[in-house]
């Protein structure tokens, strides 16, 4: 069977130290981990305190610190939870796909990349909070994880203008076209909720946002037929 037309990067996610642990404490780290990635989300890494991420787990303050050495590595073992995510997400994708075309494989892609933001605002947030300035946590947080999604996506983009299925624009404006209106309104789901009246994160407005956006990539591209490109369901 023909490969998928997209490569995935491989996995670069960490999370934390690999020693062997009983099950009662993997589910007591993913516990830890789960807080950590709604707490660092909601409050940013300096918001953010140990005492409070144990009590939002359940545990103590000495347990959090035997699972993870300091709040530097937790937040950092937060992040990967997140990208793992995401990577699983996109990479079972990509498996279904072998033999499929580039377009209809992209905007499929999109559509998963959506629905993963609506499930997992976190990462948004966080990317977010990390980009107001400058620093060792943005350093790590684009050069292990977000640049290898970045160089996959533009080069997608870049191939996708080739064959005229999305406009002719420089790659990395695509990009943050994706990257800005695929997940902001669930990032910001408390004002949509309040604006317009509708949450966005049930499964009906997903589906008509994952819509809006591959129709805004895609729709100024006209086939070689000069008929409109579709969305897959």
């Amino acid at each position: 069977m023909p490969p998928s037309p997209l490569t995935w990067p491989a996995s670069t996610t960490t999370s934390g130290d690999e020693r062997t642990t009983r099950p009662s404490a993997d589910a007591t780290r993913q516990r830890i981990l789960d807080a950590a990635v709604d707490l660092f989300a909601d409050r940013s890494f300096e918001g953010a305190t140990m005492r409070d991420i144990a009590a939002a787990a359940g545990v103590s303050q000495p347990t959090v610190s035997y699972h993870f050495q300091s709040k530097d590595d937790l937040w950092r073992a937060a992040v990967a939870t997140l990208f793992a995510r995401l990577d699983h997400a996109i990479s079972e994708r990509l498996d279904g796909l072998r033999g499929v075309d580039l377009v209809t494989t992209a905007k499929l892609i999109i559509r998963d990349f959506i629905a993963f933001s609506a499930a997992n605002p976190q990462l948004h947030r966080i990317i977010t909070q990390e980009s107001k300035g400058e620093g060792e946590r943005i350093d790590w947080l684009v050069d292990q994880h977000v640049r290898p999604l970045y160089e996959t996506t533009t080069a997608m983009f870049e191939r996708l203008a080739a064959q005229g299925a999305v406009p002719d624009i420089p790659a990395p404006f695509l990009y943050y076209l994706l990257t800005g209106a695929g997940p902001t309104i669930f990032v910001l789901a408390p004002e949509c909720r309040r604006l317009a009246g509708f949450d966005p994160r049930s499964p009906e407005a997903v589906e008509t946002h994952a819509d809006a956006v591959i129709d805004l990539l895609f729709r100024s591209a006209v086939a070689a037929d000069g008929a409109r490109l579709g969305s897959p369901r």
